[in-house]
C-alpha cells in the first residue's frame, strides 16, 4: 500500500493505493461504518461480499446506481443512518462507481451537516474522476447530478483489481475523463495515451495504475488551485456541456456518461476548430486518440432539438449564454461564452449529420 496526500482548501485528503482487496478490509477493521455499495460490485467480487456480511457493518444495495441516484434512496439512506445511531464521527463509505460515490458523498455533506466519508471507487471513471475534487450530487427531474455540494472524503482508496471485472464499454467509459485530462493538460499526455493504447485495453495493471496516477495529479493540480469552481476549475468541464446535452436526449433510456462526454470533447474540439482556435493538426490528433478505442455509439440519440435544451439548463451557464470549455490547443482550454445560440444549434446539426456511429 502506498499514499499519497493532497490539500483542498484547509482539508487533507489521503489518497491510498492497495495491490490486493483483501488488504483494504484490514484498513477499515474497528470503524463504525455504513457502507452504499454497487451490488454489482460485490456480485463481481465475493471475498469484498463476504467480508461485509461478516462484518457489523449497516450496508444498503443499489442495484442500478445511476437510476437509484435520487431524492428517494437519499432519503432512505437518511433514515437508515438515523435508525442504527450514526454520529458525524462515524464513517460513510461509498464503494462503487462515480454515481454509487456521488451519492454516498451528497449524503454524507449533509447528514448532521458532514461525516466522515470513505470512497473506494471500483470503476476507471470513479477513480480518475468521482473520487478527486470533492464534488457530490444526485440527479433531480431529468437532470444529471443538479442537486449537490463540496465535501471531500478523508480518504480515497484505489485498487486496480477491481478494473478487472469491467465490461468493455464500461472501461471505456471511465477512459474517457482519462482522455479528457490528458487533453486539457499536454500533447505529451495525449501521446502517451495514444502510444500505450495496447497496454490500456488489455488491462496491464502497472499501466493502468500509471495512468490512473496521471490522471489523477492533472485534477488534482486544478482543484487545489480553484476547490469551488469558480475559475480554472471549470476547465475540466471540457466536453462536458455538450455531454449534459447529449444525456438529456437520452435521459429516457441512460447512456454511459464517458461516452457523451467522448461525443461532446469530439463536439468542442470540432467548434474550437470551426471558430478557428483550434489548429485542424490538433483536431486531428484528439480525433486520432479518441478513434483508437472502441467506443460503441449505435444506440445514442443525437436529437439536435433535445441536445440544444439540455445545454441550456446546464447549471454552469451564465444568464441566456451557454458556457463552453473550448480549446486554443492542446493543453490551452479557455472558457467561451455562447451568445448565438442559432450559430451553435446549426454547428450541432452539421457535427451529428456527419457523425460515424
Amino acid at each position: 500500500m502506498r499514499e499519497i496526500e493532497f490539500t483542498n482548501t484547509k482539508e487533507k485528503v489521503v489518497l491510498k493505493f492497495f495491490d490486493r482487496t483483501s488488504d483494504i478490509f484490514k484498513d477499515l477493521e474497528g470503524k463504525k461504518c455504513f457502507f452504499i455499495c454497487d451490488a454489482n460490485v460485490l456480485s463481481a467480487h465475493p471475498s469484498m461480499a463476504s467480508w461485509l456480511n461478516e462484518s457489523k457493518a449497516i450496508k444498503i444495495l443499489l442495484d442500478q446506481p445511476e437510476a437509484q441516484k435520487n431524492l428517494e434512496s437519499y432519503k432512505k439512506i437518511i433514515e437508515a443512518l438515523k435508525k442504527h445511531n450514526f454520529t458525524r464521527k462515524d464513517y460513510l463509505i461509498g464503494l462503487g462507481g462515480g454515481a454509487t460515490t456521488d451519492l454516498a458523498g451528497f449524503v454524507a455533506a449533509t447528514y448532521m451537516r458532514g461525516m466522515r466519508f470513505i470512497q473506494i471507487p471500483t470503476s476507471l471513471l470513479g477513480q480518475v474522476d468521482a473520487s478527486v475534487g470533492g464534488k457530490t450530487a444526485i440527479n433531480f427531474d431529468g437532470i444529471k447530478n443538479f442537486v449537490g455540494s463540496f465535501y471531500n472524503p478523508e480518504q480515497i482508496i484505489i485498487n486496480t483489481e477491481f478494473l478487472s471485472s469491467l465490461n468493455e464499454q464500461e472501461f471505456l467509459n471511465g477512459l474517457a475523463e482519462v482522455i479528457k485530462h490528458a487533453i486539457i493538460s499536454s500533447e505529451e499526455s495525449l501521446n502517451e495515451i495514444f502510444d500505450e493504447k495496447s497496454a490500456i485495453v488489455s488491462r496491464e495493471p502497472e499501466t493502468l495504475s500509471q495512468i490512473i496516477d496521471n490522471s489523477i495529479a492533472v485534477k488534482e493540480s486544478i482543484v487545489s488551485e480553484d476547490f469551488n469552481e469558480t475559475g480554472k476549475r471549470k476547465f475540466l468541464n471540457f466536453g462536458h456541456t455538450f455531454a449534459h446535452g447529449i444525456e438529456y436526449a437520452n435521459r429516457m433510456q441512460p447512456i454511459l456518461h464517458g461516452h457523451a462526454v467522448v461525443i461532446g470533447m469530439l463536439m468542442a474540439s470540432t467548434y474550437s476548430e470551426h471558430k478557428g482556435m483550434l489548429d485542424a493538426a490538433d483536431l486531428e490528433k484528439i480525433k486520432q486518440a479518441i478513434g483508437s478505442f472502441n467506443y460503441d455509439f449505435s444506440n445514442i440519440n443525437l436529437d439536435v432539438e433535445t441536445i440544444v435544451e439540455g445545454m441550456k439548463s446546464d447549471k454552469k451557464n451564465q444568464s441566456e449564454k451557454i458556457t463552453l470549455i473550448l480549446l486554443q490547443g492542446i493543453g490551452n482550454p479557455v472558457l467561451h461564452e455562447e451568445e448565438n445560440i442559432e450559430n451553435l444549434t446549426n454547428f450541432i446539426r452539421d457535427f451529428t449529420e456527419n457523425f460515424e456511429k
